[in-house]
């Protein structure tokens, strides 16, 4: 009798415990992600402050993360480019801040990589296409000029780390195929250059190469290179 109450006082005080870390981890993630955003925000508005300094006529790479993190002035040494992207961002935050972090500059040249984040926000095929396409629509009609490129979605690797799944989930690389070729037929049909980069990165299995990535998601320098080797030729045309 007294070592069933204790035993049942024992899981009450663990279904509390656990409870209570449940609730917690709910309002850390909570937290973080309104960090993410106001990061991003706080971002675009650096880029709006950037303006003032920047010349026009330039390159510009456009996107999240795997565009913020490639350091593409030091990879591209010589050649006129600025770097706007922003860690986190998707298709509908890149149209937000499209006229005070590209328009107004007035590049020559922007290359676009962008949608990978929209699959964490749960979005599908078709929204983040026709996201795209809006993005494109809305340079061309300011910038009739400028030349635009369209670079494929990278490819992601589940199992590169214990971890991975917790940054590549909930992507998954046969929805990344599907959209690239929406992405490159639509370049086909607007006389768009689409930049296939996607399979330069896989290994035999059809995921992100183990040697490109960081994590499953992000790209390692070893990555950048072949990356940038692919783009070279159309920074010099």
């Amino acid at each position: 009798m007294i070592l069933s109450l204790f035993q049942n006082i024992i899981l009450i005080i663990f279904i509390v415990v656990l409870s209570i870390t449940f609730v917690l981890f709910i309002f850390l993630i909570i937290y973080v992600l309104r960090l993410i955003r106001i990061s991003t925000k706080l971002k675009a508005k650096q880029f709006e402050k950037f303006n003032g300094f920047a010349m026009k006529s330039q390159i510009v790479f456009l996107g999240d993360s795997l565009t913020e993190f490639y350091q593409i002035e030091e990879f591209f040494h010589g050649y006129p480019v600025y770097n706007r992207g922003i860690a986190s961002d998707t298709t509908d935050g890149v149209l937000e801040r499209l006229d005070s972090n590209v328009i107004e500059i007035q590049p020559k040249k922007v290359f676009i990589q962008i949608g990978t984040n929209d699959y964490r926000a749960r979005k599908n095929n078709d929204y983040i296409f026709k996201n795209i396409k809006n993005i494109v629509t809305k340079l061309k009609e300011n910038l009739p000029e400028v030349k635009v490129y369209i670079i494929s979605l990278y490819p992601v690797n589940h199992k590169a780390k214990i971890y991975s799944r917790f940054f590549t989930s909930p992507r998954k690389n046969q929805n990344i195929i599907e959209l690239n070729q929406m992405l490159k037929n639509y370049c086909s049909d607007n006389n768009i250059p689409f930049i296939n980069v996607y399979d330069e990165l896989i290994d035999k299995d059809g995921n992100l190469d183990k040697q490109y990535t960081v994590e499953g998601l992000h790209i390692s320098y070893e990555g950048y290179e072949v990356i940038t080797k692919i783009l070279k030729p159309y920074l010099e045309e």
